[in-house]
């Protein structure tokens, strides 16, 4: 194998975020991905920004996938779907519950086309529960898992997290049990249905959950942690610095370097409970050391040489510069048809694996690879194709304008 999915295919029918962000996972590693898509798009090709007309967004969500172009709502397109499902290994799809059903799609309809197919179903609140049928976005996952709650600063209100927290834990939901479902395959020839909830996954990534369900009630803490100190975001003069300083060992160096020996025998600082109890008397202390040099570089420097975990915060646009993340293979080249330069600067392949190590390679323009399926997959003939196209089931009018650089 030279790559950890090579031989599976999935056909994806998902939309937005936290689908495509599972099923471009797998590409990543090697699985054929036929995405379907309806004749508008994926809505995530209409979200900003853009370059040429074309998103940016869009470009790193459908990265190494076939984009087909079916309007299911045309009885001779879901056949098509059909005929691709029963030679694939999973079907991904985040419609709302009912969507698949209404197309003779659903779970039970697939595993007569296809015994042992895997299907996964990605929405905000799940396939089951009064409200199931609710629409679910990332920023619903966020208020009700409590992950707003715990964001912002103490005496502020509740605030989301920057990116789309809720769509990416999703995603990686999604990637990690279809794995898993497939490694099942394997062992026992079966296939299986999973049910990702956005809200769900949010809440399986809230440390504060049992706190808070057995009697404790946690508070939001802004920049710094409601149960550990120092551990956060301090401000010198000309930006932030992150110190992480929570064993007994790190404190009393940290107290060392601001001179403030005393600081140890304080009571209200032995622990690091304690001290997070007292965050209000401790980050003025921390951050009046910090001021006192003219820049954040100085203090980063003394504390990384004596072994206190810091770092300074970064700007986005200050990231692709990291050399350590450079080194490491974090940003590569995506090429694309869609626009003139034939590529985009994006994220790499996260996990290193040893043997199959992934690579992001190219992403489609809208219904580019239509043909290319429809003929390689099914053994349409170039006069069928055309008359799909002529009668609205497919769209093949690909925008391409890079194409020395087509994959």
């Amino acid at each position: 194998m030279r790559n950890l999915f090579e031989g599976i295919r999935i056909i994806d029918f998902t939309n937005n975020v936290a689908g495509p962000s599972a099923t471009s996972l797998f590409a990543d590693f090697g699985a054929e991905v036929i995405k379907i898509e309806k004749p508008s798009g994926d809505d995530n090709r209409r979200f900003s920004p853009f370059i040429e007309g074309e998103s940016i967004t869009a470009m790193w969500l459908n990265r190494s996938k076939k984009s087909l172009v079916l309007d299911m709502k045309q009885p001779k397109a879901v056949e098509i779907a059909k005929a691709l499902i029963a030679e694939a290994d999973v079907v991904v799809e985040s419609f709302r519950p009912g969507m698949m059903k209404k197309w003779g799609l659903n779970y039970d309809e697939l595993i007569e086309i296809k015994p042992d197919i895997i299907m996964c179903s990605i929405t905000g609140y799940g396939q089951t529960g009064p409200e199931s049928n609710k629409p679910g976005y990332d920023m619903i996952a966020q208020a009700i898992s409590g992950y707003m709650y715990m964001s912002g600063s103490p005496d502020g209100p509740p605030t989301k997290i920057g990116p789309a927290v809720g769509d990416w834990v999703g995603g990686l939901n999604a990637f990690g049990y279809i794995s898993a479902a497939l490694y099942y395959r394997q062992a026992t020839g079966e296939g299986q249905y999973i049910d990702i909830s956005l809200i769900e996954g949010l809440i399986g990534v809230n440390e504060y959950c049992e706190p808070a369900f057995n009697g404790i009630v946690p508070m939001r803490c802004g920049n710094h942690m409601v149960y550990i100190a120092p551990y956060g975001v301090f401000a010198g003069r000309d930006g932030e610095i992150v110190i992480a300083a929570t064993s007994e060992r790190l404190w009393a160096r940290l107290c060392e370097l601001m001179g403030r020996q005393e600081l140890l025998g304080d009571e209200r600082y032995v622990n690091a409970g304690m001290r997070a109890k007292n965050n209000e008397t401790l980050i003025p202390i921390i951050e009046s050391w910090l001021q006192s040099f003219a820049s954040v570089e100085e203090p980063y420097k003394l504390l990384e040489e004596r072994g206190i975990a810091c770092c300074k915060v970064n700007a986005m646009t200050d990231v692709i510069h990291n050399e350590h993340l450079q080194a490491r293979g974090a940003f590569v080249d995506l090429k694309t048809t869609a626009i003139s330069s034939g590529k985009i600067i994006a994220r790499g392949v996260v996990p290193k694996l040893s043997k199959t190590p992934g690579t992001v390679a190219f992403t489609p323009a809208l219904g580019e690879h239509t043909d290319e399926v429809l003929k390689n997959r099914l053994g349409y003939s170039d006069e069928e194709i055309e008359k799909l196209s002529s009668e609205g089931v497919i769209n093949t009018s690909a925008k391409v304008k890079g194409g020395e650089n087509r994959p």
